[in-house]
């Protein structure tokens, strides 16, 4: 199996957040595709963060795409020049006032944390990725620092209860849910 030849890419949608290109590609048996259209969004963390008394920290915020309060685990976009693990740190305390658990140096936090894996968002279409990391034993530390177009609650639930979230369907989000399945995967 070989992959597609890309002959031509011209981005119809140029912003910060989204990009969205229209491409001319040939298959390998020589079939000319005038009009496949890709998807690109910045990288973003997925934060698995758990309490010392292993609850899982979850944040409840409006999501436009489907015009419901979702249900989720904390995430945020990468910052120029941050790590995954970095990121995730960071985003945490933004948006729900958590951190690890020490009263310790600057790097010792970083080495709280595992990471879990990169994933892609969609292979089809999506040329973006997200990252996911584990941090355990995070504690409230702290107030959040929300960007303006967010507004968070925070929660914590017991393994047990996110799991019956995941399968009444509360807790929908796939992507989110494949992190966590990895975690679940790879904890042993």
């Amino acid at each position: 199996m070989k992959p597609w030849k890309l002959l031509d890419s011209k981005y119809l949608v140029d912003a910060p957040w989204l990009k969205v290109a229209k491409e001319t590609c040939e298959l390998p048996n020589g079939k000319v595709i005038d009009d496949f259209y890709t998807l690109w969004q910045p990288d973003w963390v997925l934060i698995l963060a758990r309490t010392a008394q292993g609850k899982w920290v979850m944040t409840e915020q409006y999501r436009h795409g489907t015009g419901k309060i979702a249900l989720e685990f904390p995430a945020g976009i990468i910052d120029k020049g941050e790590t995954p693990e970095q990121a995730a740190i960071r985003e945490l305390q933004e948006e729900c006032g958590y951190g690890p658990d020490c009263d310790c140096h600057e790097a010792a936090p970083l080495a709280m944390t595992k990471y879990i894996g990169t994933f892609p968002v969609n292979p089809d279409r999506h040329r973006g990725v997200f990252h996911v990391v584990f941090i355990d034993g995070v504690k409230k530390a702290g107030t959040t620092n929300f960007d303006s177009t967010e507004e968070i609650e925070t929660q914590e639930l017991s393994d047990g209860d996110l799991q019956k979230k995941m399968a009444d369907g509360t807790f929908n989000h796939p992507l989110q849910m494949a992190g966590y399945l990895k975690w679940c995967l790879t904890r042993g």
